[in-house]
């Protein structure tokens, strides 16, 4: 019995996780359409990683899944006082002197339910199927 348990579950993980990556490329690809051909390293700098542990505010916790980031070195920016920031942020929240132009919190909005129910719907069919 706790092998079929334990051969279910590495199934419906695996299916989770092929899953997981192929949705947050959609986001991603979603996220770079939105960030605009005018900003070509903030289009490029969004990539998906993977994550097996987040840091939450108690510390590590479990969790089998991507995560899709914007930003790197190309994309930091130094304002007139030479304080560095990263674009990505700035161009999704704005400044006082600069509107916010959003690309990752609508593609997010987009495609999160269809994304959490397609997950869903891989880890299921993995688990009737049982590996």
């Amino acid at each position: 019995m706790r092998r079929k348990l334990r051969t279910h579950a590495k199934a419906a993980i695996e299916a989770g996780r092929s899953q997981a990556r192929k949705e947050g490329e959609e986001i991603a690809s979603l996220a770079r359409a939105f960030a605009g051909a005018s900003d070509g390293d903030l289009a490029a700098s969004i990539r998906v990683e993977e994550a097996d542990a987040v840091m939450t505010s108690q510390g590590r916790s479990g969790f089998i899944g991507v995560v899709v980031r914007a930003g790197n070195d190309a994309t930091i920016v130094t304002n007139k006082q030479g304080e560095r920031f990263q674009n990505a942020k700035l161009q999704e929240v704005g400044t006082q002197s600069m509107p916010a132009k959003p690309f990752f919190n609508p593609a997010k909005r987009l495609r999160r339910k269809q994304a959490m129910a397609a997950i869903r719907r891989a880890v299921r069919k993995a688990w009737k199927e049982g590996g």
